[in-house]
């Protein structure tokens, strides 16, 4: 190819860019002078100049310094045992030590403790039943009180109330036997709601008799009419009666049933009592009186002898549950 090309008019075009590139309308001899800025080192790869030979791409080429790569001389060397010992870190292995034995405590401490858990529920389960077994033995003979002739009864709420506090610890405890434990979770809990029912039993019997007992005992009303007068007699009548249906009244429920229903009777028909006894005050009958005395003293006593009967049944039915709460707190214990 050369610097000028043949247009369509016939006419040369001259291109100077070609000519700067070597390329020209008739060989021509070119001479390059290469001249040596710095002293190659050792590690230079050198080309020497050759003489130009017209091809100015390849003298370009030829005439280029080649440098070694950088790593061309590379070899490995051995290090210093000295720098190894200062670079090897011990409070990052003590660190990575503790922190491995943590780890392991943790976990066997979380395999162990459903097991500690257990024997720990188990042995409370024991403490809380001897307890409660010993609560119970203190109203043991509670039954015989409670059906007893005599009017005395020697139970303080202090001991009704250790067997509460004791069964509600029991069943408190059986909450936190793990799931694998539900007989003795059951055993516990029958033990405990058996011995809150004695004691509920007991508290009411108590409390429905120590009621009751002072007013079933008859009035002292004079049956000589000669000894009083009516309005002495028609006040000491009221007083009596008012009292006797202020305690009746106010009797628990559901502790006996049969008492309740015969007091209830009772006291309806004692208008009628002190009609018949202030008319024969007035008429002065004496027998009359008397009459009228006697009938309110066996009526009273009636309802007493089946108060007895239903506070015996009542101690029956206790005695039954502290025998059955005994047994269940016995295979707790073991």
């Amino acid at each position: 190819m050369t610097a000028t090309s043949p247009t369509r008019h016939g006419r040369l075009a001259r291109f100077p860019s070609m000519e700067s590139l070597g390329f020209s309308d008739a060989p021509t001899e070119t001479t390059v002078t290469y001249v040596a800025t710095r002293k190659l080192a050792a590690s230079v790869l050198t080309t020497q100049p050759k003489a130009p030979t017209g091809d100015l791409v390849q003298d370009l080429w030829d005439s280029t310094d080649l440098d070694a790569p950088s790593m061309l001389d590379w070899k490995p060397a051995a290090p210093d045992r000295k720098h190894l010992r200062r670079r090897f870190r011990w409070s990052r292995v003590f660190l990575a030590l503790v922190i491995v034995a943590a780890f392991g405590g943790v976990a066997y401490w979380l395999y162990q403790r459903p097991g500690a858990v257990a024997e720990a529920s188990e042995a409370a389960i024991v403490d809380q039943a001897t307890a409660l077994s010993a609560a119970l033995d203190g109203v043991s003979a509670v039954g015989g009180q409670l059906s007893a002739p005599e009017n005395a009864i020697n139970l303080t709420a202090t001991e009704l109330f250790a067997v509460d506090a004791a069964a509600r610890g029991l069943f408190d405890a059986s909450g936190d036997l793990p799931g694998s434990e539900t007989a003795t979770r059951s055993l516990a809990t029958g033990a405990a709601s058996l011995s809150f029912d004695v004691s509920r039993q007991l508290r009411d019997g108590l409390a429905y008799r120590g009621a009751l007992e002072p007013i079933l005992i008859a009035p002292a009303l004079e049956m000589d009419p000669a000894l009083t007068d009516l309005a002495t007699a028609a006040l000491e009548f009221s007083e009596w009666r008012t009292h006797f249906d202020g305690i009746s009244s106010a009797l628990p429920d559901g502790v006996a049933a049969t008492v309740t229903k015969a007091l209830e009777e009772f006291s309806s028909s004692l208008e009628t009592r002190q009609g018949t006894y202030l008319d024969a005050i007035r008429t002065n009958d004496a027998g009359a009186a008397e009459a009228a005395v006697r009938a309110l003293e066996a009526d009273l006593g009636s309802i007493r002898e089946l108060m007895m009967t239903t506070m015996t049944d009542l101690a029956g039915e206790v005695d039954s549950e502290l025998d059955q709460a005994r047994d269940l707190i016995g295979r707790l214990i073991g």
